[in-house]
């Protein structure tokens, strides 16, 4: 599934409508940020130059300048696009479970959905590494990022609490492994591949329900 690229340079804009967490709805990128996720994707932060994401993306230095102030606000952007369509999903995702066993196999279902939507985007997550710590913008990001794994946290500690699950008290272990794998796929996923989105997305998660030694939870 394919971004849908704006003509403007402006920020990334997210579609607010979440009638199904299931169905990913493509994040709006400005001309800008769509050559720049591409460029990250291929050459990573370091390898892609201010100059090469003003050509690919046809605007002038002076314009790129003027919506952005360098090559780590241009990350920033990125990754709080990709970010904000996860964590909504998330949310949502396990709202829209009963059990904890749902609830976790319903978020792990959402992330590996956007991982495999835009692996370009996902991938950026990477490049983290390059920003500065003290960026008031990495701050932002990195809470965000937390939130999404204190839901899932959350849901690993009720699934304990019910009995759903079998795991020792190593909760954050888990869960580090679990979005570990989650993250893993935008490194051996493309599109056109023998399995669709769908169904790595629905085998993460219950692979996922089994490491926590939980049953796959029945879907209508």
């Amino acid at each position: 599934m394919s971004d849908t690229v704006s003509a403007t340079t402006g920020p990334a804009v997210a579609d607010d409508t979440l009638d199904d967490w299931r169905v990913i709805v493509p994040i709006t990128l400005p001309v800008t940020l769509a050559a720049a996720k591409e460029a990250f994707h291929n050459r990573g932060f370091h390898g892609t130059s201010i100059r090469d994401i003003a050509s690919r993306a046809g605007v002038s230095l002076p314009t790129l300048y003027y919506h952005h102030d360098n090559k780590q606000g241009i990350l920033v952007a990125l990754l709080e696009a990709g970010m904000t369509s996860v964590l909504r999903r998330v949310r949502a995702a396990i709202a829209d479970g009963e059990t904890p066993t749902e609830q976790l196999s319903n978020a792990i279902e959402a992330i590996v959905l956007h991982m495999t939507a835009d692996l370009e985007l996902a991938s950026v997550a990477r490049e983290l590494r390059y920003l500065d710590a003290d960026n008031e913008h990495r701050r932002h990001y990195v809470g965000m990022r937390t939130e999404v794994e204190d839901l899932l946290e959350g849901v690993l500690r009720d699934g304990i609490a019910s009995g759903d699950f079998r795991l020792g008290d190593d909760v954050k272990e888990v869960l580090r492994y679990l979005l570990g794998a989650c993250q893993e796929v935008t490194t051996w996923y493309h599109h056109g591949g023998p399995r669709t989105p769908a169904e790595i997305a629905t085998s993460y998660a219950a692979t996922s329900l089994r490491a926590v030694g939980a049953g796959t939870p029945h879907r209508d």
